[in-house]
């Protein structure tokens, strides 16, 4: 590394926390609390928590947690990574086909970013890549308040099946515009999305714009963009991704899995046993607080059935999986009817029993 590029990362840190850098949570993919592996869904939270896989082609792609071999870790410092693979291709990407992987950051953590006003800041997107086709990708960040605008940034993959760190960095005037550094480029102070940040694998032509350039049109990409899907051969690695304030990138922060998982739990966390009120002979109300305050009233769910027992004579499974009528749930906790049990007491307190070895839990998902 040169003098000056030295200078410049010791300036950069000078001027940023040294710990908080990172406004993306789980960018090192520690935390999947959901699954360890899945199909892409169109628009879903699946795998690596905080990451949106998009699947809107004519295609197929899993994503999964990838484990680093001892080679990887001493690359590029990281131990896991998100894994994705083709396993349906699409070789001809429609005008309005896409496949991604994205981000939502939540607005209240951008405040110092300055969006809306002439001292908006430049932000620096680092990461690890890997790939089993090389050439041009597309890394985007969409500014979601007020006015929305688009900022497609190209990037090179060099050599295939090779982890290389990139980084790109998006400035508020980037195309000489002055969209950000008006009024219109505010973002709000709420627990709302503030910015969405895509790492792109396929873009149709309705959504190819300038390079590096803020637009108000819903443009991803440039026309550059490969077609990731072409060929079930293909795979797509990330890990290490750091979202930054200012023009240079410094190292990634390594949070500890639990400060991770802490963070991750704002959005999602599944829990386990609760206690619950028979409020019938096929029902229970089940009341109980969140480990971790989420952002917004969560919807509640579950992943398989649950028990009820009371120590005594009483030990009987739901005959099916389903919720009933969600009585008061706020960020801090929740009270849900659970029906499908039969033989209960009302109004008998009884414990609801969530049994990890059968992968059942409730689920609280308050994602963006």
């Amino acid at each position: 590394m040169s003098k000056a590029a030295d200078l410049a990362r010791t300036a950069s840190a000078s001027e940023t926390a040294l710990s908080n850098r990172n406004l993306m949570i789980n960018g090192d993919m520690q935390i999947f609390q959901r699954t360890a592996s899945a199909t892409a869904g169109a628009n879903t939270y699946q795998t690596a928590d905080r990451w949106i896989i998009l699947e809107f082609s004519s295609g197929a792609f899993t994503s999964e947690k990838y484990t680093m071999s001892l080679a990887e870790l001493n690359t590029t410092g990281h131990g896991q990574a998100l894994e994705l693979n083709v396993t349906t291709a699409d070789t001809s990407i429609g005008a309005d086909e896409f496949c991604a992987v994205r981000q939502v950051i939540e607005a209240q953590n951008l405040q110092q970013l300055q969006y809306g006003t002439a001292a908006a800041k430049d932000l620096t997107l680092s990461f690890w890549v890997k790939s089993k086709i090389a050439g041009i990708y597309c890394a985007q960040i969409l500014k979601v308040d007020s006015t929305t605008y688009f900022l497609p940034v190209e990037y090179t993959i060099n050599s295939v099946d090779t982890w290389e760190y990139k980084t790109i960095t998006f400035t508020p005037t980037a195309g000489s515009t002055s969209l950000i550094t008006n009024s219109g480029g505010i973002i709000n102070n709420d627990n709302g999305p503030g910015m969405q940040v895509t790492f792109g694998l396929a873009w149709g032509s309705s959504y190819h714009g300038a390079n590096n350039t803020w637009t108000a049109a819903a443009k991803y990409s440039t026309s550059n963009q490969v077609n990731w899907m072409s060929s079930t051969s293909n795979d797509f690695y990330l890990t290490g991704v750091q979202l930054e304030v200012g023009p240079v990138a410094t190292p990634f922060e390594h949070r500890s899995v639990g400060q991770e998982l802490q963070l991750c739990k704002r959005y999602f966390q599944k829990v386990g046993n609760r206690t619950g009120i028979c409020s019938s002979s096929t029902t229970i109300t089940a009341i109980g607080p969140y480990p971790v305050s989420l952002r917004a009233t969560p919807t509640v769910g579950q992943t398989g059935v649950l028990n009820a027992q009371n120590g005594g004579d009483i030990n009987v499974a739901q005959s099916s999986t389903g919720l009933g009528t969600n009585y008061g749930t706020n960020e801090s906790m929740f009270q849900v009817a659970i029906p499908n049990f039969s033989g209960l007491t009302a109004p008998e307190l009884i414990n609801i029993s969530t049994p990890a070895n059968n992968g059942n839990f409730f689920t609280l998902d308050a994602e963006l």
